[in-house]
């Protein structure tokens, strides 16, 4: 039986109270969530005992962060099973991702015309930099739109993804209404129509295991 009492006793921000007697629930972890004391104490030490530049000196230090630097791309690799360490790329969000996406990727590879395919139940940061980046390029933005309970319209998906469509861009888990999407028939029809896949996974990672190559 799930030990909740236990859980709570892990985030030390999950001891103050919301108001005098009244304990503190946080229920905004689709947005940023809280940290857990072994995550406090592992940044702790590391500001502690190794701060330094990664990849930038031959001194104790910079040795010991690279190494803790690049042993965190392993384990982030194994848990989601990408097949090589090297195409884990950190980035500070989602959000920081698209936009990298979008204005290395997109900038040279889209043209006038050109189709993204996104969904009507994406967070921001899977939409606003697909939407600077139409109003730069004429980029044509389509939308796969959702029913009355919260799960996305399939039924329009054919004709959704066309000849133009570059790239299907889509939430795996929607953080307003916890929607598992089918990610697999996603991508799958993303590619018979020639087109790119690329998943917002932000929500899913911590909830189910994930495999990049399923």
């Amino acid at each position: 039986m799930l030990d909740v009492e236990k859980i709570r006793a892990d985030f030390p921000i999950l001891q103050e109270e919301a108001y005098p007697g009244v304990p503190l629930v946080f229920l905004d972890s689709a947005a940023s969530s809280q940290k857990p004391l072994v995550v406090i104490e592992a940044m702790n030490a590391y500001y502690r005992t190794m701060h330094a530049n990664v990849h930038r000196g031959i001194y104790r230090l910079s040795e010991d962060a690279t190494n803790a630097y690049e042993g965190a791309r392993q384990k982030v690799a194994a848990f989601i099973n990408a097949p090589d360490p090297a195409q884990v790329i950190f980035v500070r969000n989602a959000t920081e991702g698209f936009n990298l996406v979008a204005y290395s990727w997109g900038r040279s590879a889209l043209q006038p015309g050109d189709e993204i395919l996104l969904t009507e139940m994406e967070h921001h940061a899977n939409l606003v930099p697909w939407q600077m980046l139409a109003a730069e390029r004429g980029v044509v933005l389509r939308y796969v739109p959702f029913d009355e309970q919260g799960c996305l319209d399939l039924s329009g998906l054919d004709g959704l993804l066309t000849a133009k469509t570059k790239l299907f861009s889509f939430t795996a888990v929607s953080n307003v209404f916890g929607t598992l999407n089918p990610v697999r028939q996603l991508v799958d029809a993303a590619h018979a129509a020639g087109a790119l896949a690329m998943v917002d996974a932000a929500q899913a990672v911590p909830l189910m295991a994930v495999d990049v190559q399923a």
